[in-house]
């Protein structure tokens, strides 16, 4: 009796834990940022690609962003579609009113499928793969002292001009609600904060806070900011100071 008493205990423990990884299954979904790349027979060298979405139920929106100098087909596409915990369908009109149909297999964090981009009688197809970007280990905190010695500078100029025009994307409920940076307006310490971990200190010229407002990787908000600006120049010398303290 014993013996078979804990038997019923056991398979009821592996009935729980297979009930729990299919919750889990369940409740995969694709919300989140990822960055990847467009291949295939006729693309001579992968194209970098981007893509932010954000699915409620099965109902998924968001961005996909292929390079902006890429003739006919660059630019960001605001696409809709549905997925399952397996696979994803999105489709979307980018800026040049090129139309993109995207279906793909979810394995983990890795989204892979075959996309198609059509525009009259032009049209680019290939394998379109992203991989999620990881969520940060810091939440920037350790680039206080920065923001503390430069607050002015970081309040007016930087988050007042730089900016600006990131605070109507990416925010709670905007377009760019689901990628890790979010800039607000009433909250500088927290922006600060968040822009810090976008600097690369080895190489500051090649931080994700100027390449993507500067459109020089694929960008769902495309060309944000001119590249002679004054916004740009200030931006860069934040990312500067935040790059010489070495804090990221």
């Amino acid at each position: 009796m014993r013996h078979a008493r804990r038997m019923v205990v056991a398979g009821a423990g592996i009935a729980m834990a297979a009930c729990l990884a299919l919750g889990r299954e369940a409740r995969a979904d694709v919300t989140g940022s990822f960055d990847g790349s467009l291949t295939g027979k006729k693309i001579a060298q992968p194209l970098a690609a981007s893509a932010v979405f954000s699915q409620v139920d099965r109902g998924v929106s968001g961005t996909v962003a292929l390079p902006g100098d890429l003739a006919t087909f660059g630019g960001a596409y605001l696409v809709v579609g549905k997925a399952t915990p397996k696979r994803i369908k999105v489709s979307g009109t980018g800026p040049n009113g090129a139309r993109l149909v995207w279906k793909g297999k979810i394995v983990g964090d890795t989204l892979r499928g075959r996309a198609k981009v059509k525009l009259s009688k032009s049209k680019l197809i290939g394998t379109l793969a992203f991989t999620r970007n990881p969520a940060f280990t810091s939440d920037g905190s350790s680039c206080d002292a920065v923001y503390t010695a430069n607050q002015t500078f970081f309040d007016d100029q930087v988050l007042g001009q730089a900016l600006s025009v990131c605070t109507t994307c990416h925010a709670p409920g905007l377009q760019a609600a689901a990628t890790r940076l979010h800039v607000l307006a009433n909250d500088p310490l927290s922006t600060a904060r968040a822009v810090s971990l976008f600097v690369d200190s080895a190489n500051p010229s090649t931080s994700r806070i100027l390449e993507k407002p500067l459109n020089l990787v694929p960008h769902g908000g495309g060309l944000q900011l001119d590249a002679a600006s004054a916004e740009a120049q200030t931006l860069e010398q934040w990312v500067n100071l935040v790059a010489q303290a070495q804090c990221n």
